[in-house]
């Protein structure tokens, strides 16, 4: 073999490595009433997410917030979403601590802290932290919100839909919406347990009630009574 070939196959080699991940996680075991995030299946569309239903109250939104509750070793595997009942995307975390080339699941490995059940992961316009930044100031193996004490943050859609929660603003609220959750590395695994979408929106106004119009048959008609009803009083003083 020659030394090019040899020093090529060298370079490669330690690529392979630099995009595997270290450490890989016993399989987490289900837990009841959560949903199992399913492993490595992330491709960019919410069919391959773990998805929790929340119903919208109605009523135009001034603004909202997300609150998760999930347990998952790994963070920068995952990559979390809010659907609209019109479909529109907004993705508030998207593989913590890894530039994505592309929001498909391709790519390794981002931030390797881990998720606590029972820690709040709170998202919002105006969040201390961007999402993109959860868990870069512990160590991995560490928990995100648990440890740091870092548990609400602004959306960071990375290469994923959206911008930010200004863009569900003006929208209606009612109807079905969808908090989501990926999984893009192998070997790492978790159940999101529970969601709640807080919702700020304007009163729903009631329309006036409507005043009925008369014809000029039922104006006739009501003179016609008034006219009746004087002739009777004139009548009854002579």
């Amino acid at each position: 073999m020659s030394k090019k070939i040899f020093l090529l196959l060298m370079v490669v080699s330690s690529l392979a490595i630099a995009e595997t991940k270290p450490t890989v996680s016993a399989p987490m075991a289900a837990r009841g009433g959560a949903i199992a995030i399913p492993d490595d299946a992330y491709d960019g569309t919410t069919g391959t997410m773990a998805c929790d239903t929340v119903a919208g109250p109605g009523g135009s939104i001034i603004d909202l917030s997300v609150e998760i509750d999930l347990e998952h070793t790994w963070a920068g595997d995952l990559v979390i979403k809010v659907v609209a009942p019109d479909t529109t995307v907004l993705t508030v975390q998207n593989r913590a601590g890894l530039a994505e080339p592309a929001d498909d699941g391709s790519d390794c490995c981002g931030d390797s802290s881990d998720y606590q059940a029972g820690n709040i992961i709170t998202f919002i316009n105006g969040g201390a932290t961007s999402a993109e930044d959860a868990g870069s100031t512990i160590a991995g193996g560490d928990f995100i919100c648990a440890t740091d004490g870092f548990c609400e943050y602004a959306p960071s859609p990375g290469a994923g839909p959206g911008t930010d929660f200004n863009d569900f603003v003006g929208m209606e609220s009612a109807g079905d919406w969808m908090v989501c959750i990926g999984d893009a590395g192998a070997g790492d695994t978790g159940n999101f347990i529970s969601s709640n979408i807080n919702f700020n929106v304007a009163a729903v106004i009631p329309p006036p009630t409507a005043v009925p119009s008369l014809s000029l048959y039922g104006i006739l008609l009501l003179v016609g009574l008034f006219m009746l009803m004087m002739y009777n009083r004139q009548k009854h003083r002579v």
